[in-house]
């Protein structure tokens, strides 16, 4: 959220290679890495990850095992494989309980992206911003503020008030940027997003700024 992916980066790295090889630590390491890299947007090696480290942490009963499949529902998802996010998807619901509440917003979030990839627009919106509304329900600012954010990437032109609100409250690099993503979707103004766009590249948020680049082309026809 301060806009320091590559130093996030390196952090989730240098949690899982302490716990080399074993398990289930090394599983966890390797789930935080891959929250990292759908921040910026390395799906393929989001989802790399994610599969076997699933796999591992089914077997622990621990709240990582559903939040590792509903990660990968959401990085098959932004890579446009629908049947494969599907399906991971399926599994973390079937696993999503009690323990892993913590991680509702998450599961909203693969259901969105799993809809985007099935071209359903207004339903990816609807999950992204129930999503959105579950974080803060729960007390989890950021979450909310990166739910809300990805509702802006998938076209929601009415989420300027709560992400301006969450902004102040956070006051971060990325709510502030997040903020002029809202406002430039829901103006239309292809300036705006083409600014946005660059301001998300600058800190690696490499889907993102190409979200704020697709939308600009699109408001400039």
């Amino acid at each position: 959220m301060a806009g320091q992916l590559d130093a996030a980066r390196q952090l989730a790295e240098e949690f899982t290679d302490f716990a080399e090889l074993q398990q289930p630590g090394r599983a966890i390491g390797e789930v935080v890495l891959a929250y990292v890299l759908i921040a910026e947007g390395e799906f393929a090696r989001a989802a790399a990850l994610l599969g076997p480290a699933a796999a591992a942490l089914e077997r622990t009963g621990y709240s990582w095992g559903p939040l590792s499949l509903m990660l990968l529902a959401t990085a098959l998802a932004e890579q446009g494989d629908l049947p494969g996010s599907a399906k991971a998807l399926r599994r973390a619901e079937t696993r999503h309980g009690t323990k892993s509440a913590l991680f509702s917003p998450e599961l909203g979030l693969a259901r969105a992206w799993s809809r985007a990839a099935g071209r359903d627009r207004t339903g990816a919106i609807t999950a992204a911003r129930e999503a959105a509304r579950m974080a803060e329900r729960a007390g989890q600012s950021a979450v909310a503020l990166r739910a809300y954010h990805d509702a802006v990437r998938l076209g929601d032109l009415r989420a300027v008030d709560p992400v301006t609100r969450l902004a102040a409250e956070i006051d971060c690099t990325v709510g502030n940027i997040v903020v002029n993503h809202a406002r430039a979707v829901a103006s239309g103004d292809p300036e705006a997003l083409r600014a946005v766009s660059d301001e998300l590249a600058a800190i690696g948020m490499r889907a993102a700024a190409a979200s704020a680049r697709s939308a600009a082309a699109q408001a400039q026809r």
